[in-house]
């Protein structure tokens, strides 16, 4: 029996893909799965998008501080498979669209895409533990001063989660903790995500999630810097293959850092 068998019995839909891919995602660079496994032989397709736009930034000391506007348009997939009973193999392309007045410079192209895999642990009917890897492109990124060519990296992640029940509603905590290690002298980042899922009526899924970043190094062009972004979202299934998700996230708190506020949006398709 898999280790989340009892929540997907009683959500066997959306909550399925979700138990297979809990932190959907913040914007649709590169995702992070939730701790459990695809089954041998399934696997799912989401594909995301999100705009944000800001005249903001939290400076060196955590300060809201006025920089030129900017916007920001992407647009992901993330594919996952199940190759065998311990091991899912998971691919994250996406393309990214990043505009500020000059001496910005404007980005467009391929954003962090990510193929690696994702193997279990340890796991019981309610508890999982996961690890992954995944190999990331360049991409672009954003800290107030936007930068364009963050280097190619390296995610290794710890990962764990738990079902559970609130009153009749079936509920899931995911929590991860990885350390992201940049080519070209480029400062490492650790990530810290957690996510709560709780389905309170049939077809429907409510997601609270935090994301959080820090980069304790700097290094040319990459100062110093720490985020928290918050995540509310909905998923409702139409049927068992097709899902749709909508929400909003912002950028509540951080150091040398841009914030963004926007909305995402979201095709699952199970297969």
């Amino acid at each position: 029996m898999s280790p989340s068998t009892n929540l997907l019995s009683a959500a066997p839909t959306a909550a399925r893909i979700l138990f297979a891919c809990a932190l959907l995602l913040v914007t649709p660079r590169i995702v992070v799965a939730g701790a459990w496994l695809m089954p041998p032989g399934a696997g799912q397709i989401i594909a995301g998008t999100a705009f944000s736009g800001s005249a903001r930034a939290f400076d060196a000391q955590g300060r809201l501080v006025p920089v030129p506007s900017y916007q920001k348009f992407e647009l992901g997939a993330y594919v996952e498979y199940g190759l065998t009973d311990w091991a899912t193999l998971v691919a994250t392309p996406s393309y990214d669209r990043i505009s500020q007045p000059a001496p910005a410079v404007p980005y467009s192209g391929i954003g962090q895409s990510g193929l690696g895999a994702r193997f279990g642990l340890y796991h019981t009917d309610a508890l999982v533990f996961s690890a992954q890897g995944l190999l990331a492109s360049p991409g672009a990124s954003f800290n107030g001063n936007l930068q364009p060519h963050r280097a190619a990296s390296l995610d290794l992640r710890a990962m764990a989660g738990y079902n559970f029940t609130l009153g009749a509603a079936a509920a899931f905590l995911d929590a991860e903790a990885a350390y992201r290690l940049y080519a070209q002298a480029q400062p490492g980042e650790w990530k810290f995500d957690v996510t709560f899922g709780v389905r309170p009526i049939a077809n429907w899924l409510v997601l609270m999630q935090s994301f959080g970043s820090l980069q304790p190094g700097q290094a040319e062009g990459f100062p110093q810097s720490w985020w928290e972004k918050l995540q509310g979202s909905v998923v409702y299934d139409f049927n068992s293959v097709w899902s749709a998700q909508i929400g909003v996230f912002m950028t509540v708190a951080g150091k040398n850092t841009g914030r963004e506020l926007g909305p995402v949006g979201a095709i699952w398709y199970k297969f």
